[in-house]
């Protein structure tokens, strides 16, 4: 007989006494809602993707990770090279969705 699965450790304990007590109907329109929270966040159009001042933005591409963007950045340095225009970079961005803001998690430099 099977055995029902433990919730993850990082669920809150709320969520992982009161979701097992559902019905399987409330617990399929859990999961659908959840799948569109997921979609939501990680679906970021490319318009919405805004380069700040000295930034450019090279490349905009959907993952499953989020919207993966590649940008050049200025440091601000009053005499660095970026300052005439030869950015830093290119680095790797992903771009999720969290309140009303976007939240950009920096994944490090990448080859060119």
């Amino acid at each position: 007989m099977p055995t029902r699965p433990d919730a993850p450790d990082s669920l809150p304990q709320y969520l992982a006494e009161g979701v097992p007590k559902q019905d399987d109907e409330s617990l399929q329109a859990l999961q659908d809602w959840i799948n569109e929270l997921l979609a939501y966040r990680r679906d970021i159009a490319t318009e919405d993707i805004d380069a700040g001042e000295d930034e450019s933005i090279e490349t905009v591409k959907e993952s499953s990770e989020g919207t993966v963007v590649i940008k050049k950045v200025s440091c601000g340095k009053d005499n660095c090279k970026c300052q005439r225009g030869k950015l830093h970079g290119p680095y790797k961005y992903v771009v999720r969705r969290k309140g009303g803001s976007l939240k950009w998690d920096y994944r490090g430099p990448i080859s060119e």
